[in-house]
């Protein structure tokens, strides 16, 4: 079938508007004069007799198979526009006009400092991202999004697992760069026996490996296993090292978390004591109290310490404290937030409904929020504003260069 692609979906696939009902044309730009072949409402191109003006050469010889990418192949301006546009899009759905959406903050490339690889026995081991809508791994010889710290531990990790996975046998291996080294999980089935401990740590050694620990994939709810510690794996945030735990949450880039940073900062300028909500290892805590008090709230016990015992050696900070707590069984209350004139709250996918009820129903004045999910900040930022807050200028923070995910901030002050 020849088909015209008339504009990229949500997930980063063209959409050729068709009288059966859209179809999806993975790797297309819109313009694109192609033939596809098609399996129910799925596209692959054939040929390409005219390409878009929006279309460029991919950057990396992966692109297509490998599933970590879906957008390499669209010019940088339409690639900002569409970003901006999937905001616009979600906000509209929940009756948001005339939102001022800010130039989106983009990632560099080989920025990128989390990653989690899958990997299998073959003779020797695959390792790399799986295949669009497939289990099929694709094994990596480059990527330019991982920082190269990340990228040049997998031709040595390639070759280690080869001797250690029997053939078909699986693992997962998530990978942290911190400043001071790469914090690494294997994660498989069973437990690791004594040669396999040892030939761990002589990996970790050989290769200059900060920490490497072992998640058993069949134990639920279990913390991983430290296997071999060289040096305790620490971020700056704001300048101030927090020493992580086995498979800490980090935002994707150093540059993204920045972006952020900042915004939070000059929105929450005016605000003496903050709340820190969802807040992980500090990420936004840390950039905040040298001038404020801040009390930081996650439900993960092991964040939660790492970010109260590494403020015992930042040096001057104003006041923190910390709280274990489920936000979404137990939402802080409204006599609880009396107490803060200020809130960040960066949540999950899922976004934080019941926290935001009960900030509508708080004194609290000022408000700034992260979001990985364009739907549901849409959803939460409908109910503040209809309760009477006014929203600020968004800002987008592109720390998923490629690929159709993004981050967004806005500021939200109550009218008095």
């Amino acid at each position: 079938m020849r088909v015209k692609i008339d504009h990229i979906g949500a997930q980063g696939d063209g959409i050729v508007d068709h009288p059966e009902g859209p179809f999806y044309v993975p790797y297309s730009v819109p313009g694109d004069d192609i033939d596809i072949s098609l399996q129910g409402k799925q596209g692959r191109i054939t040929d390409i007799h005219m390409p878009s003006p929006d279309r460029i050469t991919p950057v990396c010889s992966h692109f297509g198979r490998c599933g970590g990418c879906a957008l390499q192949h669209v010019a940088p301006e339409y690639y900002t526009r569409w970003k901006q546009a999937q905001i616009r899009i979600a906000l509209g759905h929940r009756g948001f006009e005339d939102v001022r959406i800010l130039a989106p903050e983009l990632s560099p490339a080989a920025s990128r400092r989390r990653a989690t690889f899958s990997a299998m026995g073959q003779g020797n081991a695959v390792v790399g991202f799986t295949a669009r809508a497939s289990h099929r791994i694709i094994d990596l010889a480059e990527c330019p999004v991982l920082a190269p710290e990340i990228t040049a531990l997998l031709a040595p990790l390639r070759k280690f697992l080869g001797k250690q996975l029997k053939k078909r046998q699986k693992m997962k291996i998530q990978i942290n760069l911190a400043d001071n080294g790469l914090d690494i999980i294997l994660v498989s089935s069973g437990a690791p026996d004594l040669d396999l401990r040892m030939d761990i740590a002589a990996f970790a050694e050989a290769q200059d490996i900060a920490r490497l620990c072992w998640q058993d994939s069949k134990l639920k709810n279990t913390l991983p296993e430290i296997l071999c510690e060289r040096r305790r794996p620490y971020v700056s945030f704001a300048g101030r090292q927090v020493f992580l735990p086995p498979g800490a949450f980090l935002q994707a880039t150093k540059q993204g978390e920045a972006a952020l940073t900042r915004y939070m900062k000059h929105a929450l300028a005016g605000a003496d004591k903050i709340v820190d909500i969802f807040a992980g290892c500090g990420t936004f805590t840390a950039a905040l109290i040298g001038d404020h008090a801040v009390h930081g709230v996650d439900g993960n016990p092991e964040m939660m310490a790492a970010l109260k015992n590494s403020a015992r050696q930042m040096g001057k900070i104003r006041a923190l404290t910390t709280e274990v707590r489920d936000l979404f069984l137990r939402p802080l209350l409204p006599h609880e937030l009396k107490k803060y004139d200020g809130a960040v709250i960066d949540p999950p996918r899922a976004g934080a409904r019941d926290q935001i009820a009960e900030i509508i129903k708080s004194s609290l004045a000022d408000l700034v929020m992260m979001s990985c999910n364009p739907a549901t900040f849409a959803r939460d930022a409908r109910m503040l504003v209809d309760a009477g807050f006014v929203m600020g200028d968004i800002l987008p923070v592109d720390q998923f260069l490629y690929s159709p995910h993004g981050e967004l901030v806005a500021s939200f002050r109550r009218r008095s």
